[in-house]
Formats: structure tokens, sequence, C-alpha cells
């Protein structure tokens, strides 16, 4: 496992991320009203701090009303 190469692929989804809530004008608390990711998660994604399942990437495109796909395009 590259530890430098898996920190800077999440830094870039969790930005990814990000981006896409703010250019909705969305709040974190927004997000997950609309899925079942807690805002500590989604707040940790978002910095690049944590890992996670392939489903959480789902919930939070779900919460922000995108393709998952969308999430990857970095």
């Amino acid at each position: 496992m590259n530890e430098s190469r898996d920190g800077d692929r999440l830094r870039k989804v969790g930005d990814k991320i990000r981006e896409i809530r703010e250019g909705l004008n969305l709040s974190q608390d927004e997000v997950v009203r609309r899925c079942d990711v807690t805002k500590g998660n989604l707040s940790n994604i978002e910095n690049g701090n944590k890992d996670f399942y392939f489903t959480t990437l789902l919930e939070i495109a779900k919460g922000l009303g995108v393709d998952a796909k969308e999430l990857l395009d970095f």
C-alpha cells in the first residue's frame, strides 16, 4: 500500500466533493440530511482525512443529487 498515493487520491476526492457541494450552495448539514452519512464523516472525507467505503461514496452522491462518477472526475 502506498500511503502517499492513497492520501493524494483521498484529498482529490474530498476536494471534488466539497467543490460540488459548495457549487450547489449546500451546507454539510443539508447533505447529511439527504443521505446516510454523519457530518463528522463528511467533514473528514472532504478534508482527505478518512478512507471510506464505496457505499459511502454512493451515499454522498445521493446527498448531493449527482451521479457517483462525478465525484471521481478530477
